[in-house]
């Protein structure tokens, strides 16, 4: 062999041990979520709202398209869609873990090249072996074949097609989860705002009775006990108005915050859409059931777990037996559910336009004096709290269906 070949080989050699090396060194180096755009950045979401995400079970990332622009994500206003594109955009634990499985998944790629390297370092050590090796060229072909050793070593570590498809399903999961979470919070945030508008004119019909009584007092047609009550009335009143002002606001800034937006950003929240005729009519228990345990996410983890030995075999199958027939029983709870505050709601429905026509009939008697101060807050109060459990039955059947989907794609929450 000639020196200046065996020189190139040598540094063909050098230049492969240190590329092992280095993604040796690399693979123990933890993934920074700084470099995915994050809370803050503008950055975060391109002008046709575009991110990647892992998909099935390849290791690239593919591009996923948002149906609302960066514009519209940030104008101010929520509105239901758009939950699952801001957590998908702006959700910090979301951003970090895909930060995370983005790097991984780029190593596997890297793995696939270094297995690649491995076999041509083989083919070029055979060339170099020979019974007649001189030292100085076996020392060569011994690194050679060194070398692509510790490439494939390094290869097979960043190379595991199971593991693209687990970091997959982590993310979609992960995503899933935190949308549902949102959907619940926004549901009882709705929820909550009639009653605390119930609770303010509560409030206020309080304030008038207590006022009331005072003056009574001061004809001498009321008791100090009287008074006493009706302050106490005004006192609970006004406690309960502001737990529930409360519990609103802490509920707006964790959905606020989950969405990415800052704790007091401005933000307004579009109303709740209430289920259409055709969600209801595409609900077929039968298949989606089958849909549900063959998507389910504890089920996979079941299926997926390792049994050795005819004992742990026999657990895994009990297991996985068990954990089928809990979700056959919960999706076909969900869907008797569903069925059941579609009533109610069709009840409050009624019950709320009949409330609405005295609500009416009370609006005209007090133009024309026909009431007193006391006497209309009190319809009022009535009108509201009817309001209130309306919306309650209607927000209900919406979760109820909700919870459906959402079992359906594999998600099953406990409450």
């Amino acid at each position: 062999m000639k020196m200046s070949k065996m020189k190139k080989n040598r540094k063909k050699l050098f230049a492969i041990l240190l590329q092992a090396a280095l993604v040796s060194t690399a693979m123990t180096m933890p993934a920074y979520a700084a470099k995915t755009p994050g809370i803050g950045s503008d950055a975060r979401i391109g002008d046709d709202a575009t991110g990647p995400v892992l998909t099935g079970g390849n290791t690239e990332m593919e591009e996923e398209t948002s149906p609302y622009t960066k514009e519209q994500l940030e104008d101010g206003t929520l509105e239901y869609g758009e939950i699952a594109w801001r957590i998908e955009g702006y959700n910090s634990t979301y951003l970090n873990l895909r930060s995370q499985l983005y790097s991984q998944t780029t190593s596997q790629s890297a793995g696939t090249a270094l297995a690649a390297e491995a076999s041509a370092l083989m083919e070029d050590a055979m060339d170099l072996k020979s019974d007649d090796m001189d030292a100085e060229t076996r020392e060569l072909f011994e690194g050679y074949k060194a070398a692509a050793r510790e490439l494939r070593k390094q290869g097979a570590k960043l190379t595991n097609k199971e593991l693209s498809g687990t970091y997959a399903r982590t993310l979609r999961q992960t995503k899933n989860k935190l949308v549902k979470a949102v959907q619940n919070l926004l549901i009882q945030y709705e929820e909550l705002l009639p009653q605390v508008e119930t609770a303010k004119k509560n409030v206020e019909m309080c304030q008038v009775n207590a006022d009331a009584a005072q003056k009574m007092q001061a004809l001498g047609r009321a008791s100090a006990q009287e008074v006493l009550t009706a302050q106490k009335a005004l006192q609970q009143a006004n406690s309960s108005a502001q737990q529930a002002e409360n519990g609103a606001l802490q509920l707006k800034q964790n959905i606020l915050m989950l969405l990415g937006f800052d704790a007091d950003a401005p933000v307004t929240f579009a109303d709740v859409p209430v289920p259409d005729a055709t969600r209801l009519a595409a609900m077929d228990l039968a298949a989606d059931t089958q849909a549900a345990v063959s998507a389910n996410y504890d089920l996979m983890s079941v299926r997926a777990a390792k049994a050795e030995g005819s004992s742990n075999r026999t657990v895994k199958k009990r297991n996985v037996a068990y954990t089928e027939d809990s979700v056959t029983i919960t999706v076909q709870n969900l869907y008797a559910a569903v069925v059941s505050k579609k009533q109610a709601y069709d009840s409050a429905t009624a019950g709320y336009q009949a409330a609405a026509q005295s609500y009416e009939a009370a609006k005209r008697q007090n133009a024309l004096g026909m009431l007193s101060r006391a006497n209309y807050l009190g319809l009022e109060c009535s009108w509201l709290s009817s309001v209130a459990s309306y919306k309650s039955a209607e927000l209900e059947y919406t979760k109820a269906v909700e919870n459906y989907e959402w079992a359906v794609k594999g998600l099953i929450v406990t409450n």
